[in-house]
Parts: structure tokens; sequence; C-alpha cells
């Protein structure tokens, strides 16, 4: 049998004396799909912010177990450690800039650059946004989510449920993405919408 994907063993965590999980185990291998199920408050949330390496795990004393990303052991002290080994998560509270458009929030942080006049006697980091190259991408990652909508409309100017897929979009643009979490992906979506979410990740 293959390596998994994902692996966590004996995951524990308490909040202040309060036993939240307990010796928890989960696989995943790759084009899976999971899915937690469990009343509020019983840890699901917890063990997603444990594998996206949140700050608020370290701030409350850490947690007990052992994850590996392709049977590697890794330890995620931060965000950007768990992204780095290719794990994205869409949270139930949107992480968009209202200001910004669609394309801009995909690409935040990962934005493409060309060179021009400037960069090529100061440096790289004075290069020119590649703006076209950036639509195309964004464009590319909505139509995997069946969204017609611009590329290069404000988040502002988004209905909530459209919102929620431009979120899923930013990760599956990432091109090391291994793991997608989505904490209650279908909670703000209408019907139409949750039916047209799952026939995607299918």
């Amino acid at each position: 049998m293959s390596v998994p994907t994902l692996e966590m063993k004996n995951i524990s965590k308490a909040y202040y004396g309060t036993q939240v999980l307990k010796d928890v185990d989960l696989t995943l291998r790759s084009g899976e799909i999971h899915c937690l199920v469990g009343e509020n408050g019983a840890g699901k949330s917890t063990l997603m912010n444990i594998l996206f390496g949140m700050s608020v795990i370290a701030e409350t004393g850490g947690y007990d177990g052992q994850i590996s990303i392709d049977g590697n052991q890794v330890k995620f002290e931060s965000p950007t450690d768990a992204i780095s080994f290719g794990v994205g998560m869409v949270h139930q509270e949107f992480m968009l800039l209202p200001g910004f458009s669609i394309t801009e929030n995909i690409k935040l942080n990962r934005e493409l650059t060309k060179p021009n006049l400037v960069s090529g006697v100061l440096g790289k980091r004075l290069e020119t946004l590649n703006r076209k190259q950036m639509g195309s991408e964004s464009r590319e990652a909505l139509d995997k989510l069946g969204m017609g909508i611009d590329e290069w409309l404000a988040v502002s100017a988004l209905p909530v449920g459209h919102l929620q897929f431009v979120e899923i979009a930013r990760e599956i643009d990432k091109d090391n993405l291994r793991v997608l979490v989505l904490d209650e992906p279908t909670a703000v979506l209408t019907e139409s919408e949750a039916e047209q979410f799952l026939s995607v990740v299918k």
C-alpha cells in the first residue's frame, strides 16, 4: 500500500485543563475525500488548527502526537510551515481583503512579476506585476470551480457564496498543494451553490 499523503497519530490537545482531543488518528491518501462529523465543540476545528499550525495551538500549550506528510514527520509551528509542505486551509471566517480584486486575493503573497528597465539595473524586487499571467492563472482556478465571474472584480462586490469559492480558488491555485482542509465549506452557500461545490469536489 502507498505511503499516506497525510498521517496524524495519537493527536491529543487540552485547553486549560479541558481535554478536547485524545489519541486521534487520521490517515489520508492522494485523491481521497474525508469528512469529519461531530457536534459543536467536539474538536473538529482544533484538529484542523493543529494541522495548519495555527498560533492558538502553541499559545495554549501545544499538542501531543505526530504528523507526517508523505511519510516524513513534520511539526507545524505556523501556517507558513504548513503551506510549505502543501497543506491549504479554507477557514469558516473569510480571509479575503475586500478592497482587492479576486485575482489579487488569489495571488496574495504569491504575486507573479516580469522584468522591466529598472529591475534590470536594480534587481528583481523592482520587477513589474505580471497582471496578465496572474489573471490567466486565477481564471483557470475559478474555471475549475465552475465560477464564470470576472477575475478582476473587487471581492467587496461579491455575494457571500462567491467569496467562499474565491477562498477555495486561492488554495487550488497553489502549485504544491497536497492536502486541502475545508472548515464547514457549505455553511454560507445556497442550496444550488452547495450542489455546485459538491459536484466539483467529486
